[in-house]
């Protein structure tokens, strides 16, 4: 009989651990937002017009890539865009700039960088700013 009783009891405190965890979660709310990465087409952002706008004085750099981002459905304004020249290189973090609602001007500046070096064009996009 004592067995029984301390079955019962580690049962009920298992659904009272359960149930305080579903009530927990339920009660998190996340505001709707986009965010899109990899080199074929992902839900999320579209990026065109790319831009590769070379050095004045030595056309063998590369100083920034210009282009546009707008949401591939919905009206998610991007507020963090990122890009990668050359996989498992360096990120560098864009300037955005207000175009046409709800597109977004893209400049990334990457004085200086080898035009032979830009083997890649990864491009990260969120509607929400990064928290680091």
């Amino acid at each position: 009989m004592l067995r029984n009783v301390k079955f019962l009891f580690v049962i009920l405190a298992v659904l009272v651990i359960a149930g305080s965890a579903y009530a927990f979660a339920a009660a998190n709310t996340v505001e709707a937002s986009a965010a899109g990465y990899t080199a074929t087409t992902v839900s999320g952002y579209d990026v065109t017009a790319v831009v590769y706008n070379l050095n004045a004085t030595d056309p063998t750099l590369v100083d920034t890539i210009n282009f546009t981002v707008s949401p591939s459905s919905g009206a998610s304004v991007a507020k963090l865009v990122k890009i990668q020249t050359a996989d498992a290189g360096a990120w560098t973090e864009c300037v955005t700039t207000p175009g046409t609602a709800p597109a977004a001007t893209v400049v990334c500046t990457i004085t200086g960088a080898p035009l032979a070096g830009v083997t890649a064009l990864n491009v990260v996009v969120s509607s929400s700013l990064d928290p680091a």
